[in-house]
């Protein structure tokens, strides 16, 4: 991934006081700050994040499009007045990033929950470890919350996180700060198109272990190849058989993702990952982890019903056993 950090600036807020802690000047970008945002940046990019489009008129929008600094001071206002309804506040970072991803302006806020953490002093044999306070998490790990957005199309991806307030958990950070409805994010989709796809299966008697196992490689394979999930392509390949439950997959997951399940510059690693491979657990506490392509192969891989009910598996044609 291309990014390129041009500017930065950094505000805290502390709960002691619900205040912040406003900057008046950008950060200096030293090659460790820059490695810092750049990871940061890129861990927002995932199948976590909603997306969606800010309009041209959207506030955020603006303060976005406007100078990093006096924007950030807006945009941290704002940020505080919704925030500081939360009944579990922590001090934070927040982190205003000016950055080029493939030659076009993109801008980012990281909220970054700060840690308690112990430390050696080397010079006191006493008491050697101390805990300190507000100690940034490693750059490998994801912020708190965060928005990136492409200022040239107002595309934005967005983590957030509820906040508890009068016993009632609130989007705050979409519903009041952007005022916009994002479409709910990857990974959220692909647990709805298993959840649906299982619901219609049951509904139809079809639910049994090599159902899920054919959502598990249908999802694998539109990834692969497409880098998208279509709900009328799922629907064909896991009710090929059966025009009324197509219909009604189709139909009851559009409920919860209307339109085609996108990776837009998101990685699709995690969810190849997670998908490439068929796990079994067998009643008699056999494990059996096989490759998708493996598992689809009847010269590979056969699944046998026995008169009784019970199942038998057939592994055909292995060369070499190794005993790990």
């Amino acid at each position: 991934m291309d990014i390129y950090i041009k500017q930065a600036v950094l505000h805290q807020f502390t709960p002691d006081d619900t205040e912040l802690v406003l900057s008046n000047q950008l950060l200096a970008i030293t090659p460790k700050i820059e490695e810092y945002l750049r990871k940061k940046i890129e861990r927002v990019y995932s199948d976590e994040a909603k997306t969606g489009f800010l309009a041209n008129n959207s506030p955020f929008f603006e303060h976005a499009k406007g100078d990093l600094l006096e924007g950030s001071v807006q945009i941290a206002q704002l940020w505080k007045e919704e925030f500081v309804l939360s009944e579990n506040q922590k001090t934070n970072d927040l982190l205003f990033v000016s950055y080029e991803k493939n030659g076009l302006e993109h801008f980012a806020f990281l909220r970054i929950a700060l840690r308690e953490s112990l430390v050696h002093i080397a010079d006191n044999s006493e008491s050697p470890l101390m805990l300190t306070q507000n100690n940034l998490p490693s750059a490998g790990s994801a912020p708190d919350e965060a928005i990136i957005i492409n200022l040239q199309s107002g595309k934005y991806h967005l983590i957030e996180k509820r906040i508890k307030y009068n016993g009632a958990f609130l989007n705050y950070f979409s519903d009041n700060l952007l005022q916009e409805k994002p479409t709910i994010s990857a990974k959220k989709s692909i647990q709805a198109v298993e959840k649906t796809a299982q619901k219609i299966a049951d509904n139809f008697q079809q639910g049994d272990f090599q159902f899920q196992s054919k959502v598990k490689s249908a999802i694998f394979h539109h990834l692969e190849e497409d880098g998208e999930l279509s709900p009328e392509k799922l629907a064909n390949d896991l009710f090929d058989q059966n025009l009324t439950a197509r219909l009604s997959f189709v139909d009851q997951l559009k409920d919860v993702v209307p339109e085609t399940i996108r990776f837009d510059e998101i990685d699709t690693s995690r969810q190849l990952k997670k998908f490439e491979n068929q796990k079994l657990s067998l009643s008699n506490g056999i494990e059996l982890i096989v490759p998708n392509n493996i598992y689809q192969d009847a010269e590979s891989v056969e699944f046998i019903q026995n008169d009784n009910g019970t199942y038998s598996i057939l592994i055909k044609n292995i060369e070499d056993i190794k005993n790990q």
